[in-house]
């Protein structure tokens, strides 16, 4: 009996001394659950949207000032918010515009679908069931007095019957600037901390100790702030089917890679000028209340004529955010742009050969 006792004890020892050994012998720099910076993969992936009443639960002064701002406020509001000049309809024929080999209405019913919002005042967002893609525009909301009408999104003869019928544009392109929510399922369906920062379960769960790092803006970027940014807020001109450079017309930011601050990395990117979190008295997302101001920090003693520095498009129509942020290395005197058209073309031989020298696709 005692023989087998000890058989065991060794055995049991030997086992021990096996683990021991295969544990000394493993990778030394092994993710613990103690080392966060050895997490960060892991966390990122298994990280879900909470939405933006989790984050003001310990950011309410930055959350009550962020949805305030047009962001928040103004890229998606709920159609409750319109007064229509008739009830939402119960029945609309949509033809899916994503799915052009679909000439089969679906019959939608307004009142009761699911409805995401209204973007920028116009577009009616909303899901169709048995269409192709998640997200569709609608309708459209013209203005008439101090009321709405509800229009097709657009109006094409689909069945070629010689009338026009009621399509559902594709919204999924709107969505991922105006209704980013919505296409990661979090609970805040329009623009929110988290379209900047990224899901913050894994914040929200972390420990006090822990919290610093565990969430942050685009953080494999040198500069994270400008590159959230620039994501919605592009900068960099395209060439149209003709082979002409058009001006980024839509989103604003517009010409930013030609200007020498863009150029000379001085700046921290666009936080230097502007405030993500909180709007000034005009509503713009600025560091200060008036831009000169924030110029006049480092160029001091120089007087600015904004409205010539940071020109708009005279010709859009949308009233987008359009101000040039070239600060003057392309002046729209001189771009060569068409009055009649609705795109800002670059024709100034000296300026398409600034943007294809600094951005070298362009010359291809």
């Amino acid at each position: 009996m005692k023989k087998v006792k000890h058989f065991i004890l060794s055995v049991g020892l030997l086992s021990m001394l096996v683990l021991v050994a295969a544990g000394c012998g493993s990778n030394p720099t092994a993710t613990t659950p103690d080392d966060p910076a050895k997490t960060t993969s892991t966390t990122e992936a298994t990280a879900k949207y909470v939405g933006d009443d989790a984050c003001k639960a310990c950011h309410e002064k930055a959350s009550t000032a962020f949805h305030v701002t047009k962001h928040s406020a103004e890229a998606l509001k709920p159609i409750s918010e319109y007064q229509l000049t008739s009830e939402l309809p119960k029945a609309v024929a949509l033809f899916d515009g994503a799915d052009p080999d679909n000439t089969k209405p679906t019959q939608l019913d307004l009142s009761t679908a699911k409805l995401y919002g209204v973007m920028v005042n116009e577009y009616l967002l909303a899901e169709v069931p048995g269409f192709k893609n998640k997200i569709y525009r609608v309708a459209k909301l013209v203005k008439n007095g101090d009321k709405y009408d509800l229009q097709a999104a657009k109006a094409v003869d689909v069945d070629k019957d010689g009338k026009e019928d009621w399509q559902a544009a594709d919204g999924t392109s709107c969505a991922k600037c105006h209704a980013p929510g919505v296409l990661v399922s979090s609970p805040t369906v329009g623009i929110s901390c988290e379209s900047c920062h990224g899901p913050g379960s894994n914040h929200v769960a972390a420990d006090m100790d822990k919290k610093k790092g565990s969430i942050v803006a685009s953080p494999t970027s040198a500069l994270p702030d400008t590159e959230t940014c620039l994501s919605c807020h592009k900068s960099d001109p395209a060439k149209d089917d003709k082979g002409t450079l058009i001006t980024n017309n839509h989103y604003g930011a517009r010409n930013w890679f030609a200007a020498k601050h863009a150029q000379s990395g001085q700046l921290a990117g666009c936080m230097t000028c502007h405030s993500p979190h909180k709007a000034n008295a005009k509503g713009q997302l600025l560091v200060k209340e008036n831009a000169a101001d924030i110029c006049v920090t480092c160029h001091a003693g120089i007087k600015f004529d904004l409205d010539k520095l940071m020109w708009k498009n005279p010709t859009d129509g949308h009233n987008h955010i359009t101000a040039d942020h070239s600060f003057g290395a392309i002046k729209y005197d001189d771009i060569g742009d068409d009055p009649a058209t609705k795109e800002i073309e670059i024709t100034n031989s000296a300026y398409v050969d600034l943007a294809k020298n600094a951005l070298p696709d362009l010359a291809k």
